[in-house]
């Protein structure tokens, strides 16, 4: 495999790697929401706090994810 491809799958990966974390952080977010609401009987006031919640915690996630592959992507380029 030449190195194009692999810079591909590299960075489909991350990308993959990165939506699926977003996804993620907002189903937790909204589950806990709901959760809480039926609980406590306070629907949707929960439902809306833990979905912003996880979509600031899924943002959180893309720039620790982006923020260390541009890292890594800057060392190996120096080591070349």
């Amino acid at each position: 495999m030449d190195e194009e491809k692999k810079n591909l799958l590299r960075t489909l990966g991350m990308v993959s790697t990165m939506g699926i974390s977003f996804a993620v952080a907002i189903a937790i977010g909204v589950f806990v929401g709901l959760k809480l609401d039926q609980w406590l009987g306070t629907k949707p006031w929960f439902f809306f706090i833990f979905l912003f919640f996880g979509i600031a915690a899924g943002f959180r996630n893309i720039f620790i994810l982006a923020g260390k592959e541009l890292r890594d992507g800057g060392d190996k380029n120096k080591r070349e």
